[in-house]
């Protein structure tokens, strides 16, 4: 059990905090840092132009809220920060610390050596690092049906996720989670880690560990990866459908070449019996819009979804989409796919 932060008073008023960020998530932790007494004094984000040419998904403007509270807003030139003009800023800014948190991006070494204290970020997985370094941890955590997240605050460095860690926090995943509300549990487990760790930190008094055993890394997800597979059984589909529910661009099957995204989905039952193939519409439910579909070994009542023209009728057959991302047996996968991570 991950208990309630221990912070008292203002933290950092005798330090220069820098936060980088650009999604919800990392809003809502920015959010509750500053309502609990840390001193930030610059947000590092990018503009929303910036953040639709990157595909970020859950893209947050951060500008309104730093402005309100006199906080300085800085945007690099690129979101890797990589130019000259980012550096010359980074060394100019000369930061005490600076926390990195919904940010898709690995931060360059040249910009972690301008910070005293060096830079904080956030990663986990089921296993706990470094199993499951990489990309979209708990978008694979609920694909591959897991019921727990190790979440670590780590020390940055330019490796992705290798960093040494500084604490670790864990929370459940329930049948009832999908990708938002783990986020949810994202936010609250990263602001108690970081609350009750940030004086150390800018003390120099914080005790860093090593990652022990091998790691093993999480390929990039992309957008043709919510492909659904109607052949898959009812748990594969469902476990789908919520690690890319939103802010992600949703699981989707089609009919007719028309795509039809599925935002949310439930078992339906194991007692009514179809004897229509895998991606029939067995069922439509004209009050409320919600269909069911056959799958491979049952049914899936789907409750939201959307559709430009497409309406659901009993007896159409949905498209069964290849998804290799899925069945893949290396997903979980080790450094010789290391290079996918950028």
């Amino acid at each position: 059990m991950l208990p309630p932060p221990d912070a008292s008073g203002p933290i950092g008023e005798e330090h220069t905090i820098a936060y980088a960020g650009c999604t919800e998530a990392g809003f809502e932790v920015l959010r509750r840092l500053c309502e609990r007494g840390v001193d930030v004094d610059e947000v590092v984000t990018i503009t929303p132009a910036m953040a639709a040419d990157a595909h970020v998904s859950g893209y947050h403007d951060y500008t309104e809220f730093a402005l309100a509270r006199d906080i300085d807003v800085y945007e690099p030139e690129t979101y890797g920060m990589g130019t000259e003009a980012d550096l010359a800023h980074f060394e100019t800014l000369d930061a005490d610390l600076l926390v990195v948190n919904g940010w898709q991006r690995l931060v360059p070494g040249e910009v972690l050596e301008t910070v005293t204290r060096g830079g904080l970020g956030v990663h986990g997985s089921a296993f706990g690092l470094p199993k499951g370094r990489g990309r979209s941890p708990m978008n694979w955590s609920l694909i591959e049906g897991l019921d727990r997240f190790l979440l670590s605050v780590i020390g940055l460095d330019e490796d992705a996720d290798a960093g040494l860690v500084l604490d670790t926090a864990k929370y459940d995943i329930t049948p009832h989670d999908d990708i938002q509300t783990l986020y949810h549990k994202l936010t609250v487990a990263t602001s108690r880690l970081l609350l009750d760790n940030l004086s150390a930190v800018l003390a120099g008094e914080a005790e860093f560990t090593e990652q022990t055993g091998t790691p093993t890394y999480y390929p990039r997800r992309r957008p043709g990866d919510g492909a659904i597979c109607w052949e898959d059984t009812t748990r594969t589909i469902l476990n789908l459908v919520r690690a890319v529910a939103r802010p992600y661009p949703g699981a989707f099957t089609e009919f007719e070449g028309e795509r039809v995204t599925v935002w949310e989905a439930i078992p339906f039952s194991d007692d009514f019996v179809y004897d229509d193939p895998p991606g029939t519409v067995v069922e439509v439910f004209e009050t409320t819009g919600e269909f069911v579909v056959a799958t491979a070994d049952g049914t899936l009542l789907v409750s939201d979804w959307e559709a430009d023209e497409w309406t659901p009728e009993r007896g159409q057959r949905l498209e069964s989409l290849p998804n290799e991302s899925i069945g893949s047996p290396d997903r979980v996968d080790g450094p010789d796919r290391h290079d996918e991570l950028s």
